[in-house]
């Protein structure tokens, strides 16, 4: 016991930094597996809470697809829900211009429910092909649940490569 004093007396620093170093070893694995690791099973996290009180079922975007596809200068269209994004793609006939599809895009907001439009972004991709009458387009949009209620469309405006003039 007089070994076990005297060691204590000698190294009494030792053993306290040891220990407080022992301390935040253990504090910071505990942060570190809080917070890198987590427990979470879903690729989301916690950002899908509160997603059962407003449903999106197949019978909810059969009932648009079906309105959508009413309109005869509508091809085809498919939906898809991932998290809180509504993916849908509409194929108009060759025939149609760019701002009429857009139209058609923007008129499609009022067959969602205002509690979906509350709680899901929509991704809107419309496309046409090209004929000899017509350009063709293929143009991507959304609208945002905070956004203003209408989609914001990307730039789709392309640009003719300027050639360099070199002066001999």
């Amino acid at each position: 016991m007089k070994k076990l004093k005297k060691v204590w007396q000698e190294n009494s620093v030792l053993f306290v930094l040891l220990f407080i170093l022992i301390a935040c070893l253990i504090a910071i694995s505990v942060v570190v597996v809080t917070y890198f690791v987590g427990d979470s099973s879903s690729k989301y996290g916690d950002r899908l809470e509160g997603i059962e009180d407003y449903p999106f079922d197949t019978d909810m975007q059969n009932e648009i697809i079906s309105k959508l596809e009413e309109s005869e200068i509508v091809e085809d269209v498919t939906m898809r829900v991932s998290g809180k994004i509504i993916y849908i793609t509409i194929i108009f006939a060759p025939e149609i211009t760019l701002v009429e599809g857009q139209s058609i895009a923007l008129a499609s907001l009022d067959y969602f429910s205002e509690e979906t439009l509350s709680f899901y972004d929509l991704e809107y991709m419309i496309e046409a092909e090209a004929t000899e009458e017509t350009e063709g387009f293929k143009i991507i949009g959304a609208k945002n649940v905070t956004g203003t209620g209408g989609i914001v469309w990307n730039n789709n405006t392309e640009f003719e490569d300027e050639e360099e003039v070199t002066e001999e």
